[in-house]
């Protein structure tokens, strides 16, 4: 490779090169291999944030190593001739770094060259590809990840990697019952995460009225209460019950179907707060605050919202702040699924929050996405 000569890096061995007979010596800066080190060549590669590059050489019995300072570019190179490296042994190893992807080497005989990339050590173990044999019209040396071809009648060369890029793998499934019930084998794990959902049916026309954490309702007129259900599912990220028989148990496909009571996450306990400022007052179950009421059944707290004439009259516009934050007890209740339901340090594991205002404060049902079908994520 002719073009070799013309190319002038500043190199400074920081060290006369060590040699050793009969040993192995390891090299644990090194990071990249030359795939076939077998007679004369070089190698070029940019330093990996070192002040220099190590390498060792092993052909035959004889191991040699050293240290190269990299240019004002980062860049080192060596030609083997000049560096007393040429190796025509059967065993032979040239290891260096630390040094960048992207590295490259060359192999020179007679009259031809070959060109080919440094081979990171970490795909070392990859599986390798067999290389098509020519026949005897070509003879073939194996080393890392590489092989070096020879034509025997015009002696030219070329070197083939034998560990090849592999293709994107498909992407597994979300894990989840499939709408089948089917068991779970290759799939996808979510992060434990969840949905809170809150619910409620439009009194005209029986529309599921989804209410999104944020999100703000108008309080009613007169007679009568809003009644919010609030539950918790996954979050859709990909998760399969540990509970026999209940393989639909916390998948959001199934919240707005018949099953939504059968299928919500057990074990939740709700802890509500209602009012003005910054941290409205806890709500004990029964005892309304700001004409806010909630219970709790079958894991579900059924949040109530009725007329208060202190926050809303003639002569009062004050909008409260409602907090529902979903809880678990104990670590058993998150293990009911993998991966196990997220929780932090006091059980919470969920929650929203949405803003109460007077009638004529704001449109009916601002704020609530109107879905009158399925209004629930799909795993």
């Amino acid at each position: 490779m002719k073009l070799m000569k013309h190319i002038t890096i500043a190199l400074v061995l920081c060290a006369i090169p060590a040699m050793a007979f009969g040993q192995t010596v390891t090299c644990d800066a090194c990071t990249h291999d030359v795939s076939v080190f077998r007679g004369n060549g070089g190698f070029i590669a940019e330093a990996d944030g070192a002040d220099k590059v190590t390498w060792v050489s092993t052909c035959g019995g004889i191991t040699q190593s050293g240290e190269l300072r990299p240019n004002n570019d980062g860049v080192v190179m060596v030609q083997f001739m000049d560096a007393g490296l040429v190796c025509t042994e059967e065993t032979s190893r040239m290891q260096l770094g630390p040094v960048k992807d992207g590295g490259w080497y060359w192999i020179t005989e007679e009259a031809n060259s070959a060109v080919g990339a440094l081979i990171n050590k970490n795909i070392l173990k990859n599986t390798k590809t067999e290389i098509t044999n020519p026949g005897p019209s070509v003879t073939m040396r194996d080393g890392l990840g590489a092989v070096l071809l020879k034509e025997t009648a015009t002696g030219r060369l070329g070197l083939l990697p034998t560990i090849l890029p592999e293709p994107p793998m498909t992407a597994l499934r979300k894990c989840g019952f499939s709408g089948k019930k089917a068991v779970n084998t290759s799939c996808a794990l979510g992060d434990g995460g969840t949905t809170t959902l809150a619910t409620s049916t439009n009194a005209i026309t029986g529309a599921v009225v989804r209410i999104m954490d944020g999100a703000t309702v108008t309080r009613p007129a007169g007679a009568g209460e809003i009644a919010i259900v609030v539950d918790l599912w996954g979050n859709g990220s990909g998760h399969f019950s540990n509970v026999a028989d209940k393989v639909e148990l916390g998948q959001s496909a199934t919240a707005g179907t018949a099953a939504r009571a059968a299928n919500r996450f057990t074990g939740v306990t709700y802890a509500v707060s209602a009012g003005s400022g910054a941290a409205p007052p806890t709500i004990t179950a029964g005892t309304p605050k700001a004409g806010v009421d909630y219970s709790v059944d079958s894991d579900a707290a059924t949040v109530t919202i009725a007329k208060h004439e202190a926050s809303c009259s003639a002569t009062a516009s004050v909008a409260a702040s409602v907090k529902i934050d979903a809880l678990m007890a104990t670590a058993t209740d998150a293990d009911q699924v993998t991966p196990s339901i997220v929780r932090d340090a006091s059980g919470k594991v969920g929650g929203l929050s949405f803003t109460v205002v007077c009638p004529g404060a704001s449109a009916a049902n601002q704020g609530q996405e109107l879905v009158p079908d399925n209004p629930f994520p799909v795993e």
